[in-house]
């Protein structure tokens, strides 16, 4: 389903984006001591009013969940994080789980986590929307503990992505924005300081940053067409991408080999995927477009590139694919743990792709 008007939208990604549309960003963030996460961002409370989802409504039922913390065994350096766009946790799961095993730890509080990703030394971000927030949980051993946060002036937190979020700069998608979305810089220690704009970005969605400190922001323009915007060195006023091809929109990733893997959520039913190179600013398709298994807005690579993860939110589960720039194969699903009703969203390999 091809998405054109913000009423098709419910104006956020229900995983996609735990955004807030009708807060300002005024919620403060937490600090976090001697790697003891704060309970001032318990969220048991009821939710932010206008908190909003890529995901129409009517696939999105509000289900209770209980608060979950777990820390991971010592042995646990690898796996799979996985969050609910309406879960007050995001989960680890063991690599490769065919067998469909429950996970083994879990992080949190957390309120409307987006597109989760973790950063080149093993640190776990949460764009989290509920809060207007960048949360940062330690690697890079799986589920470690709170320690960085940061307020997010200039929007609503859809994405993020960062070589080291702890040390250096984190690019954040912002869905929605002052007056628009675009790409908030921040840092831990300096906040969010600069905000990326361009007149083609309405909506931000995902964001991708590569090894050599370029940005790719993908959304919507004004009419709600998808979209694709360039900033070299993450700096400046950006581009519009040429040759982007998808139909609808999603996040992104960045392969070892440089390319970008962009999801089209809503495309043909299912959603699909495209592989490009270059789009700095003009895009040549690599390969694609690829069908998913079903609908979802994030995923991501391991580390090898062998593996490409989504969150698919009409089934409430985790789809696994084997991964190359010119072929994406579906191999397996997993859903222990995870509840359909809170909608599965984001998805993330502890160790993520190098780009």
């Amino acid at each position: 389903m091809r998405i054109l008007t913000p009423t098709k939208y419910v104006m956020g990604v229900t995983a996609a984006v735990a955004v807030l549309a009708a807060c300002s960003g005024g919620s403060s963030v937490p600090s976090a001591a001697n790697g003891v996460q704060s309970p001032a961002l318990h969220v048991n409370s009821p939710r932010w009013p206008g908190a909003v989802s890529i995901i129409p409504a009517a696939l999105r039922p509000i289900v209770p969940m209980p608060l979950r913390g777990i820390p991971a065994p010592e042995s646990a350096k690898r796996g799979i994080y996985v969050n609910e766009f309406l879960g007050t946790s995001i989960f680890g799961f063991a690599k490769g789980n065919r067998a469909n095993g429950a996970p083994f730890c879990s992080v949190g509080p957390i309120n409307s986590a987006n597109d989760i990703a973790v950063d080149g030394v093993g640190n776990l971000i949460d764009p989290d929307g509920g809060t207007h927030s960048i949360q940062v949980f330690g690697g890079p051993g799986m589920c470690g503990a709170r320690i960085g946060a940061v307020n997010d002036p200039f929007g609503q937190p859809a994405a993020a992505s960062s070589a080291n979020a702890m040390r250096g700069v984190i690019a954040v998608a912002d869905y929605t924005g002052k007056p628009v979305g675009g790409i908030a810089l921040c840092t831990i220690r300096g906040g969010c300081t600069t905000n990326l704009i361009n007149p083609s970005i309405n909506q931000a969605v995902g964001v991708a940053m590569d090894a050599n400190g370029n940005c790719w922001e993908s959304g919507d323009d004004a009419s709600y067409a998808p979209n694709m915007t360039y900033f070299a060195g993450c700096a400046g006023s950006g581009v519009a991408a040429t040759g982007y091809k998808n139909t609808s929109i999603g996040g992104l990733d960045v392969d070892n080999a440089g390319n970008i893997v962009s999801i089209d959520g809503f495309a043909n039913g299912t959603g699909q995927v495209y592989v490009y190179s270059g789009c700095n600013p003009a895009c040549k398709v690599v390969g694609g477009p690829f069908p998913l298994h079903g609908e979802a807005f994030f995923g991501h690579l391991n580390k090898l590139n062998g593996r490409f993860a989504t969150g698919n939110f009409p089934n409430g589960q985790v789809d696994i694919y084997k991964y190359s720039p010119t072929s994406i194969t579906y191999l397996y699903s997993f859903n222990n743990g995870l509840n359909a009703g809170l909608t599965v969203e984001g998805v993330a390999y502890n160790k993520r792709s190098e780009q």
